[in-house]
């Protein structure tokens, strides 16, 4: 379809509905240019077309209103279903951001404090040990949650000897991960690692609750966002999730994940790694942010908290990165997810994009050539 520079759809209600506004309740601040948009759609349909991915979403949106919202290719390239703007998909570590927001509801409660031990819910952490060469020393100071929104807590994603079988809670994994000697001192360096799945499973000693219930009380309901769960709960949608696909070496796609895993309540939430989601349930979360922590009247969060998940806490080690994701220091908060997935919200410039594809391995350009477009096509 033709989109021009006045083109914008309303985030309104219960969810982003895709009913044009009249042209004269454009944006005051932010608009999207007509050729860069043009340019954004064949783009991405050459990628589909030249398949580099199997099929695509991207969403841009700014306070208020989504100014481009669309799906090309197939979500099942054997059956040939459509990648429909409502697919599910894996969002694999972009799970990590909104378990950082629902630790900071909790934090904002007093439930605990950044720099708490988390030793104090979870005491298998007590007494933590380095590996110093071949050596195993001491920890100088205990894991905080801070250490782990941060990923500064000497954890990575080195499986070996952890609880990862198919009955293991993610008490068992806790415990597990416990056992083995970080990879440097607590705030010390950077690794990324599980450090956001025993932040979930911090949340649930908290509460006394599993992770996926705890979600869904404190960011989930608030913000409607019906679609976004560890596991798709109703066979009924079992069609509409996307399958993951691989690049091959001599061209072409192959398929490495269907559906029948996603269709079953997992044995332990992976707050860093589990949430399947739509694009247009991830903008609204992005909406949130992007409001400092309010949207339809539900507050998720206060203001300051999230300038302070915006903050870099990284600093006096020379990283760039918040609580739950890559910052900037100039508004911008963004990361993304193993098969592709991506997103970014801009507080400084005002606007959000989603970015949804569902491949595995060595990625294509396609997040780049989006990510180019997208940014070429606001005007301020």
């Amino acid at each position: 379809m033709g989109l021009g520079i006045l083109l914008t759809f309303s985030c309104i209600g219960a969810g982003l509905a895709a009913e044009p506004d009249r042209p004269a309740e454009r944006h005051p601040a932010i608009s999207l240019d007509q050729e860069a948009v043009e340019d954004l759609e064949r783009a991405m349909k050459r990628e589909v077309r030249e398949e580099q991915v199997s099929g695509l979403i991207g969403l841009i949106g700014w306070e208020g209103k989504v100014g481009y919202f669309e799906s090309h290719g197939q979500r099942d390239l054997d059956k040939e279903e459509p990648m429909s703007k409502d697919s599910l998909l894996r969002i694999y570590s972009m799970t990590k951001p909104i378990v950082a927001v629902t630790a900071m509801a909790l934090w904002e409660e007093g439930k605990f404090k950044l720099d708490d031990p988390i030793y104090k819910y979870l005491p298998e952490w007590k007494t933590v040990h380095v590996r110093e060469g071949r050596k195993k020393v001491a920890a100088k100071r205990p894991v905080t949650s801070r250490h782990l929104m941060t990923h500064s807590a000497g954890l990575t994603y080195d499986q070996s000897e952890l609880a990862m079988g198919s009955e293991d809670s993610l008490e068992d994994f806790s415990k597990s991960m416990a056992k083995r000697p970080l990879v440097f001192h607590p705030g010390e360096s950077y690794a990324y690692g599980y450090s956001i799945d025993i932040l979930g499973r911090y949340l649930e000693a908290i509460e006394g609750k599993t992770l996926d219930l705890i979600m869904r009380e404190r960011v989930f309901d608030k913000l409607k966002m019906s679609d976004t769960e560890f596991w798709v709960k109703d066979p009924e949608d079992r069609s509409r999730v996307a399958l993951v696909y691989s690049r091959k070496d001599e061209g072409g796609l192959r398929k490495v994940m269907g559906r029948t895993e996603v269709m079953r309540r997992p044995a332990r939430m992976m707050g860093g790694q589990g949430l399947m989601s739509t694009a247009g349930d991830y903008a609204k979360f992005c909406e949130m942010l992007l409001r400092k922590g309010e949207l339809n009247g539900q507050r998720i969060l206060r203001e300051e908290t999230v300038e302070l998940m915006f903050k870099n806490h990284l600093k006096d080690i020379g990283k760039s990165y918040g609580l739950g994701g890559r910052v900037n220091e100039r508004g911008r908060y963004e990361w993304g997810g193993a098969a592709g997935t991506r997103f970014w919200v801009d507080c400084g410039k005002g606007h959000y994009a989603v970015f949804m594809i569902q491949n595995w391995g060595p990625k294509p350009k396609t997040w780049d050539i989006f990510k180019k477009h997208a940014e070429a096509a606001l005007v301020e």
